[in-house]
C-alpha cells in the first residue's frame, strides 16, 4: 500500500522523472505549446505545466487531442510510471487472461492490479478489458487506491446523494471509493448536478487530476515519516510478536521480510530457532520515492525453568502417609526430571506416598530440564502420631515494630489441658497469646504443644525485624547571625525507643530536653544533631550558620567645634552585642572599663580627639572630631 500521495515525494517523482502517458501515437518530448490548445481552454494551465515537465506528452503533429479517451491500460501504464510502482520481473504469473504476459501493457497492469478495477466472474477467468475506455469511476478508484486512502475513511456517507442526482451511474461496488475521491477533493462533478461515473475520461481530464494531486501534494510535502514499533526485551520461549504504527501507506519490513500494514498497523510473530542469545530486529518503513526510516530493537531468548505445580498438602496429619502430586511443563519442550525430596522419579508419574516422620517434614519436589533450569517447590507438614491439633495464626514475614503477638489455639481428644511451649517457654494454661520482643534480623519462633502422653505438635514462624531510624526534627536555623548565642531545639520520636538518646556536636544531651543554648564562633559553624535509638539506627541532621560578630557602637557626648576654655570633658557610651566590656582608646591611650568621661587639656588651634573601640574579637569602631581652641 502507498500513503496518500506520500505527498512531496510523490510531486518530485511527477515533476523530475519524465514518463510516456500513453503507448500509441505519443512522443515523448518537451513541448509547452500544442496547436489545439490556447490559453482560454479550461484544462490549458494543467496541460501546459505537466507538458512543461515532461508529465505528459503531446502527438507528432504538435497537437494535445484534449478529448481523446484514455484506455485501461493506458491508464495502466501511467498509474505506475507516476506512482513508481514496482513492475514485475520476468516468468511474472499472468493474472487476467486476457492481458498475457507479451503484451506491451503487462508489467503496468500487473504493477497497479490492486488500485485498478479488473473483473472477476463468479466463474470462469478474470479479465481485464485492456482496450476499452477507462471510465471516471475507474480513475477515481485507482487514485483512491494508489494513494492509500481507505473505505473506513469516510466522513460523509450520504456524500454522492447529496451532491449528485446520477448516483445510479456509478458501480454500488465502487460508489464508497468514489465518494472518498469527492470527499478528498481528488476528483468532483458537472455543473448540472452529475457525477456521470461511467463517463470516458478525456487526456484533459487526466492532466487536470494529475496537476490537482501534485498541487495538493506539495502543500504537504514535508510530512514526516512515522515509524513507533514495540518488541520485548526479552523472551523465555523464543517466540515474541512486533507490532507497531507507522504512516499510512507505508511498507514495512523486518529483518528485509515484507510484513502486512493495515491502517498503518502492524504485528507480526517470529520463533527464534538458533537457540539463546540476543538477536537485533531491524524495522524498516518506506513510502513512495524512496524516503525510509529504520529502528532496531534487541531481544534476548534465555531459556527459563520448567513450570512446576504441586497440590497443596495439610499443614498436619495423624496419618503416616501423605501423597504429594505435581504437574510440570516445559514453555521450550525440554525433557524434564522431577525429583522428591532428591529421589528421581519416573517420567509416567505424577505422585508419590511419602511415609512421614514424627513432627515436622518438610517435602522438596523440584522439576529439571534437559539444560540444566530448574524450579522447586518446597511443602511442610506436621505428622502428629495422636498428638494435639496446634493452630497459630498468621504473623507477617516482617515487621518494623520490635514486637508481635503470637496467637494460637490447642486441643487434644485425650488431654484437655496440653502443654503449650513458645520457643522453649512454658506458657500458662488459660493463654491463647503471647508479646515476644523481637531482634534486628530474622526472628525464629518455635510453638510446641506437648499432651500428658508426650506427644507434641510443633509450628514454626519466622518473621524479620528491620528496624528504622528515629524521626529527628530539628527546629529553623537562619543562615547568619550577628549574636554568639544560638538557641536550638529539636523532637525525636522513635517507634520502638521511647527515649532514643540525642547529640550535639557528638555531646549528648539529657533526655528530658529538646533544646540548647550554643556559643558560636566567627566565621561558618556546622551544628550536626545525631539520635540513635537502642537499636543502634541512627539519624542525623546538619545545619550550618555563619557568625559575623559586628564591631562596638560608640556614642560620644558633645564636642564643641571651638572653644575658649583651655580645657573640655568628653563623654562617651560604648555596647557591643557580644561583648559585655569592650576596651576604648581615646588618642591611644587604654581607658578604666568603669570610666565613662576624661577631660582634655586644649593647644591653640586644632585638637583631634580619636575614639577607637575594641571588642574581644578584634572588631574595631573609630570616631574622630576636632576642637579648636580660640
Amino acid at each position: 500500500m502507498f500513503s496518500k500521495l506520500s505527498k512531496i515525494a510523490v510531486a518530485a517523482l511527477l515533476f523530475f522523472a519524465p514518463i510516456k502517458t500513453y503507448a500509441d501515437g505519443d512522443i515523448n518530448v518537451t513541448q509547452v505549446n500544442f496547436v489545439d490548445i490556447d490559453t482560454n481552454y479550461w484544462a490549458s494551465n494543467a496541460i501546459m505545466n505537466l507538458a512543461k515537465t515532461n508529465v505528459i506528452s503531446g502527438y507528432e503533429d504538435h497537437s494535445f487531442k484534449p478529448d481523446n479517451h484514455v484506455t485501461r491500460e493506458e491508464f495502466a501504464s501511467l498509474i505506475a510510471k507516476t506512482f513508481y510502482l514496482d513492475l514485475p520481473g520476468d516468468g511474472a504469473k499472468q493474472t487476467f487472461y486476457d492481458v498475457p504476459s507479451d503484451r506491451w501493457s503487462f508489467p503496468y497492469i500487473e504493477a497497479s492490479k490492486e488500485f485498478l478495477t479488473g473483473y472477476y466472474p463468479p466463474s470462469g477467468k478474470s479479465f481485464f478489458s485492456p482496450t476499452l475506455d477507462a471510465t471516471r469511476e475507474d480513475v477515481a478508484v485507482a487514485l483512491v487506491k494508489t494513494l492509500g486512502y481507505q473505505p473506513d475513511e469516510l466522513q460523509d456517507q450520504n456524500i454522492l446523494e447529496r451532491n449528485f442526482y446520477d448516483v445510479d451511474s456509478i458501480s454500488p461496488s465502487l460508489r464508497t471509493y468514489v465518494a472518498l475521491a469527492v470527499e478528498k477533493q481528488l476528483f468532483s462533478g458537472y455543473p448540472d448536478g452529475t457525477f456521470k461515473g461511467d463517463k470516458q475520461v478525456s487526456r484533459a481530464e487526466v492532466a487536470t487530476l494529475l496537476y490537482k494531486i501534485i498541487k495538493n501534494a506539495a502543500a504537504d510535502g514535508e510530512s514526516t515519516l512515522k515509524l513507533d514499533v514495540s518488541v520485548p526485551e526479552t523472551t523465555s520461549d523464543g517466540t515474541f510478536y512486533v507490532t507497531g504504527e507507522t504512516t499510512k501507506g507505508a511498507t514495512v519490513t523486518i529483518n528485509d521480510k515484507e510484513v502486512e500494514v493495515v491502517q498503518g498497523q502492524f504485528k507480526e510473530g517470529y520463533k527464534i530457532t538458533q537457540g539463546e542469545g540476543s538477536y537485533k530486529v531491524v524495522i524498516t518503513a518506506r513510502i513512495p520515492g524512496g524516503k525510509t526510516k529504520t529502528v532496531t530493537k534487541e531481544i534476548t531468548f534465555e531459556k527459563g525453568g520448567p513450570k512446576l505445580t504441586v497440590d497443596d498438602i495439610p499443614e498436619q496429619t495423624n496419618k503416616q502417609s501423605v501423597t504429594i502430586s505435581w504437574s510440570v511443563t516445559d514453555e521450550n519442550n525440554l525433557g524434564t526430571t522431577v525429583y522428591v525430596n532428591d529421589e528421581v522419579q519416573k517420567n509416567w508419574t505424577n505422585s508419590k506416598t511419602i511415609n512421614l516422620n514424627e513432627g515436622s517434614n518438610t517435602i522438596t519436589v523440584k522439576a529439571v530440564n534437559s539444560i540444566g533450569k530448574s524450579t522447586t517447590v518446597t511443602k511442610s507438614i506436621t505428622f502428629n502420631n495422636g498428638g494435639p491439633v496446634l493452630k497459630v495464626d498468621d504473623i507477617p514475614d516482617t515487621t518494623d515494630k520490635d514486637s508481635v503477638t503470637i496467637s494460637w489455639s490447642v486441643s487434644d481428644q485425650n488431654d484437655p489441658s496440653p502443654k503449650v511451649y513458645i520457643n522453649d517457654e512454658e506458657q500458662y494454661s488459660w493463654n491463647t497469646s503471647k508479646n515476644i520482643k523481637l531482634s534486628e534480623g530474622v526472628n525464629t519462633i518455635v510453638i510446641k504443644a506437648t499432651n500428658s502422653s508426650g506427644k507434641t505438635s510443633s509450628i514454626t514462624k519466622t518473621i524479620s525485624l528491620g528496624t528504622g531510624a528515629p524521626t529527628l526534627k530539628v527546629g529553623q536555623i537562619q543562615g547568619s547571625t550577628e549574636t554568639e548565642k544560638l538557641n536550638v531545639s529539636w523532637t525525636v520520636s522513635d517507634k520502638n525507643d521511647s527515649s532514643p538518646k540525642v547529640y550535639i556536636n557528638d555531646e549528648e544531651q539529657y533526655a528530658w530536653t529538646t533544646s540548647k543554648t550554643i556559643t558560636l564562633e566567627p566565621g561558618e559553624n556546622t551544628i550536626v544533631f545525631k539520635a540513635v535509638n537502642s537499636s543502634g539506627k541512627e539519624s542525623v541532621v546538619s545545619k550550618t550558620i555563619t557568625f559575623n560578630p559586628p564591631a562596638p557602637k560608640i556614642t560620644p557626648g558633645y564636642i564643641p567645634d571651638s572653644t575658649s576654655a583651655s580645657s573640655i570633658t568628653l563623654t562617651w557610651t560604648i555596647s557591643d552585642k557580644n561583648d559585655s566590656s569592650p576596651k576604648i582608646y581615646i588618642n591611644d591611650e587604654l581607658q578604666y572599663s568603669w570610666n565613662s568621661s576624661k577631660t582634655f587639656t586644649l593647644t591653640n588651634g586644632a585638637n583631634q580627639i580619636t575614639l577607637l573601640g575594641i571588642n574581644k574579637y578584634g572588631k574595631q569602631t573609630t570616631v574622630t572630631d576636632v576642637v579648636y581652641k580660640k
